[in-house]
């Protein structure tokens, strides 16, 4: 199962951690929003592709 954890603003260790946790035993991607210019096509070609997608705050 593919999952995608996709981060709204820069992740803090309480984050980091949970992201860990259910991302464990999955193939897992990550995609920042906080970044200057995201690359939104980029984006729905991810959320696409993956079976579960998670988006932290």
């Amino acid at each position: 199962m593919k999952i995608l954890n996709v981060y709204r603003s820069a992740p803090d260790d309480t984050t980091k951690k949970l992201a860990e946790i259910v991302s464990e035993g999955r193939e897992a991607t990550s995609f920042d929003l906080n970044v200057d210019s995201p690359d939104y096509s980029k984006l729905v070609d991810m959320v696409f592709d993956a079976d579960q997608t998670i988006c932290w705050w």
